[in-house]
């Protein structure tokens, strides 16, 4: 493993991860506001259609660092990053899909689910890893997984789903966290190939 790598690829996770968490949480905040106040149809605008085009763009850069990380792996480290790669394109397609009026909506949150659980089994592989440096991040981002899924059920349910923009808030923390985590973790040697 290339340190030098290892860093640049987790960094542009982390950058990745950390811009959708902040549009994430802007979504939800935008989406709350305009449920409580009708005439703020500019909130609907960025919560419907700028905030998930702006997401894609996050995603395809988080997805990028994933596929540069993954180099640096084989076995099932390898494997377990290349299905965080597959959470992101669920993802991606979900939030293409929220654009569609109604029936996007739920579409939308199946798809995060079905994210959310491929990431859970990926991250709690990795946090067992002895040959990933990032195991101390990938149980944070477990535990923010978990958090994803109680959320998204919450959203699901019209008369509280606040809830789940409240759990999902708190999850997107904990995802910013323990991507923070993975691209500071403790290298064997900074700067050289190691095995």
């Amino acid at each position: 493993m290339n340190a030098n790598h290892y860093r640049a690829a987790s960094g542009r996770i982390f950058r990745g991860a950390l811009g959708l968490s902040i549009l994430a949480i802007l979504g939800g905040l935008f989406s709350v506001v305009s449920a409580a106040v009708p005439s703020m149809e500019g909130g609907m605008v960025w919560a419907r259609i700028v905030v998930p085009i702006l997401m894609v763009c996050c995603y395809v850069y988080f997805f990028l660092g994933l596929g540069d990380l993954c180099k640096e792996f084989e076995g099932v480290t390898a494997t377990n990053i290349r299905r965080i790669r597959a959470a992101a394109i669920f993802s991606i397609m979900g939030i293409l899909l929220f654009l569609i009026p109604v029936m996007g909506v739920i579409l939308y949150v199946i798809l995060l689910e079905v994210a959310a659980v491929i990431s859970l089994v990926s991250y709690g592989g990795l946090r067992c890893d002895g040959s990933f440096p990032g195991c101390q991040g990938m149980k944070t981002l477990y535990a923010a997984s978990v958090l994803q899924i109680i959320g998204c059920v919450f959203l699901l349910i019209p008369l509280i789903n606040i809830i789940g923009h409240i759990i999902n808030v708190v999850a997107f923390v904990g995802v910013i966290v323990g991507w923070l985590r993975v691209m500071n973790a403790p290298l064997p040697t900074e700067g050289d190939d190691v095995q």
